[in-house]
């Protein structure tokens, strides 16, 4: 791609013309590599309602819309520094360019045209090798691909799964007769926000009893939550499921839900029945409805774990990285960046 040719403005999100919003939408829909929630003009709009400073790089090429790139500042003086991440930061389980096929870049001319002069990111994924960005660190993330053919995906993907599935409608059976029968519900709408509001408080409690940094703890982080949770678009819905038995509540899941791909992300269950494997009693559910939002893919996100390969069956790789130019702004940046990273912060 001739440098020459591109161009760039940079906008918040919601400052974006209406035929860049279209053709960001489009690509989502036509690039299935670029399906995610996370990657989706809604979920940077929610980040910047949640009180975050987002802005969007719109690449042109010879006058033509051709990319996207949504970043934020985290700080004051990360944006004084021009110091980006991606939307979302931590909260994005996905990060990449939002671009045509074919389109090429460096990292370099990247930071020129967003005006940026050190990015910082995770969750990579490979397929933005072929744009040209690089990343190092690779790390395996796990998707359930689901046939779309079955009548019922679960029983598909459980076919070879005999002694993981026997052990599961035991654990099933056992719940129903000591608690009582199980109702699942795969898109809450009564009381939803409460219902999230518990998820959270839950989450953090788990956090907290497992010794594990609070990933929710930044007031705008639970705002994000509940700005997603109430949106309805076709490439980034929230999407909030329960599990109960007996009137007891047993688990419950937010993720977001885009072009037919479903990034599971929060879920959290009831530490009092994990002997009846939770964990396990709500991702089945959540298969068993699939049909009810067109779900094709349910990503787990980065980490390879055991409970994530009991039912994955396609695997892909993210990448860490810093991009950065020699700028003493930069070099500030990057200082900053390591205390950072050794205290853990």
């Amino acid at each position: 791609m001739d440098k020459r040719k591109l161009s760039a403005r940079i906008a918040d999100p919601f400052h974006l013309h209406a035929a860049e919003i279209a053709e960001w939408e489009r690509i989502s829909r036509a690039v299935p590599d670029l399906s995610s929630p996370f990657l989706s003009v809604h979920y940077a709009r929610a980040v910047a309602e949640s009180g975050v400073d987002v802005r969007v790089c719109v690449i042109y090429c010879a006058g033509s819309i051709c990319g996207f790139l949504p970043y934020q500042f985290r700080t004051f003086l990360s944006a004084w520094t021009k110091a980006a991440e991606p939307a979302g930061g931590e909260m994005s389980d996905y990060f990449g360019l939002i671009a045509v096929p074919g389109f090429q870049i460096t990292s370099d001319h990247l930071l020129r045209l967003a005006k940026v002069n050190y990015f910082g990111f995770s969750h990579l994924d490979a397929s933005q090798l072929g744009y040209g960005l690089t990343g190092e660190q690779p790390r395996t993330g796990l998707r359930i691909r689901l046939d779309g053919n079955a009548e019922r995906p679960l029983d598909a993907l459980l076919s070879e799964r005999h002694k993981y599935r026997k052990d599961t409608e035991r654990r099933a059976r056992q719940l129903a007769n000591e608690l009582g029968p199980i109702e699942f519900t795969f898109d809450v709408r009564h009381n939803r926000q409460a219902i999230l509001d518990h998820l959270i408080d839950q989450k953090r409690a788990q956090y907290q009893r497992t010794n594990v940094r609070d990933a929710l703890g930044k007031t705008w982080k639970p705002d994000l939550l509940h700005k997603l949770c109430e949106y309805e678009f076709a490439s980034c819905r929230g999407l909030l499921s329960t599990v109960s038995a007996g009137g007891q509540w047993i688990a419950t899941h937010f993720g977001i839900l885009g072009n037919g791909m479903l990034q599971y992300w929060l879920p959290v269950y009831n530490p009092a029945y994990a002997k009846y494997a939770p964990g396990r009693l709500l991702i089945h559910q959540i298969i068993e409805s699939s049909h009810l939002a067109s779900i094709h893919t349910i990503d787990r996100g980065e980490g390879d774990t055991p409970s994530k390969r009991e039912l994955a069956n396609e695997e892909h790789q993210f990448f860490r990285g810093v991009w950065h130019n020699k700028s003493v702004a930069s070099q500030v940046a990057r200082g900053v960046h390591s205390i950072k990273w050794r205290l853990g912060v």
